[in-house]
């Protein structure tokens, strides 16, 4: 742990942990208390939404991959914690 004041901008500089330009969230439990957590790195998504697109062909053996993809990251997921 380290200890540290402020600078003039309200700046902390934290272990090298965090790396520099790190995503952080900082949540605050009282008066006196902040707990700074290190946000995961996630890959990044693309969303694209085409307001001409009203619905998608019925394709049979595209629905098959898309169960077996669903069911295949169903299993892999981990357990959720409390």
């Amino acid at each position: 742990m380290k200890a540290s004041q402020l600078d003039d901008c309200r700046r902390l500089v934290l272990p090298q942990e965090f790396p520099a330009n790190s995503a952080v969230t900082i949540q605050e439990l009282d008066e006196d208390t902040l707990i700074i957590r290190k946000q995961r790195p996630r890959d990044q998504l693309l969303v694209v939404l085409d307001p001409d697109i009203k619905s998608l062909p019925d394709d049979p053996a595209w629905e098959k991959k898309e169960r077996a993809l669903a069911d295949h990251a169903w299993k892999n997921l981990p357990e959720p914690k409390d």
